[in-house]
């Protein structure tokens, strides 16, 4: 009696398109071999060529110039006390204008706009003119200064009302001093 088994399935059906396919991948990899030697030979010889033109370039060139000698010690510190008087006698107590309207922009409401502003960065003090078609905006907006915690004090100096293309408008002018 004759037994013959096979424990495997017969895969008749994908060997062709299956070897075909490592046949091609292997073709793939033996292209990408010999572009990779071929471009790894290009770069040793444009190695060489830049590694002459930089010698040439190295012999032409000049060499560095020493540095400059410093001025004494003695010159160095006069020039030091000379500018920290400077900067005391021009001592600005203030933000830099920038700083104060871009706070500016963070606290007026979108109905009002600022109309002037005069900063006096030495004192630490701002006079402004900001302007709305109702108080109520204006009276928000002075309010808000006065709670910001970078502001010593806001107060309004003067209320007054135009004519505007949209109707009436009201102004606010409002002194403001900044904390030191």
């Amino acid at each position: 009696m004759k037994v013959t088994t096979n424990f495997a399935a017969p895969i008749q059906r994908l060997t062709p398109p299956l070897a075909a396919a490592l046949w091609g991948l292997g073709l793939v990899f033996v292209v990408a071999a010999i572009w990779l030697a071929a471009d790894a030979v290009g770069l040793r010889r444009e190695n060489a060529a830049l590694r002459e033109r930089l010698a040439q370039l190295e012999t032409k060139q000049p060499r560095a110039v020493s540095p400059v000698a410093l001025p004494p010690l003695a010159e160095m510190n006069a020039l030091r006390q000379r500018v920290a008087t400077v900067n005391t006698l021009s001592g600005v107590r203030g933000r830099p204008v920038t700083a104060l309207l871009a706070d500016l922009e963070d606290l007026l409401p979108d109905q009002a706009y600022l109309v002037s502003l005069h900063h006096k960065a030495r004192e630490g003090e701002a006079l402004l003119v900001a302007e709305a078609y109702s108080a109520e905006t204006l009276t928000a907006f002075l309010l808000k200064l006065e709670k910001d915690q970078r502001l010593a004090e806001a107060l309004l100096v003067r209320q007054a009302t135009r004519d505007a293309r949209g109707g009436r408008a009201v102004q606010f002018e409002i002194r403001i001093k900044e904390r030191p």
